[in-house]
């Protein structure tokens, strides 16, 4: 798992009828608020490969790729993780 001076966020999901709204980067903005507040040093985002749009979000936001884990959820997709650093 992450070290102890990172945030992480596993699940962000914004419902059909409001996105591309900007929701899922005030959601991320406020994440990365709540980590700074309690002085940590990164935020990690992890989604499915497949989640091309989340993908977008992450870079969008500043976050960079940061590795990958085969067969990591239920469905057997694999898992793309993102940092950003706080510092």
């Amino acid at each position: 798992g992450p070290a102890q001076d990172s945030g992480w966020i596993s699940d962000l999901v914004v419902g059909s009828p409001h996105r591309r709204q900007g929701i899922g980067a005030r959601l991320l903005n406020a994440a990365r608020r709540w980590s700074m507040d309690r002085s940590l040093m990164h935020l990690f985002l992890e989604m499915q490969s497949k989640n091309y749009p989340a993908i977008c979000l992450a870079k969008k936001m500043g976050f960079s790729f940061a590795g990958f884990s085969d067969c990591y959820y239920p469905d057997q997709d694999i898992a793309l993780f993102f940092t950003l650093d706080l510092s």
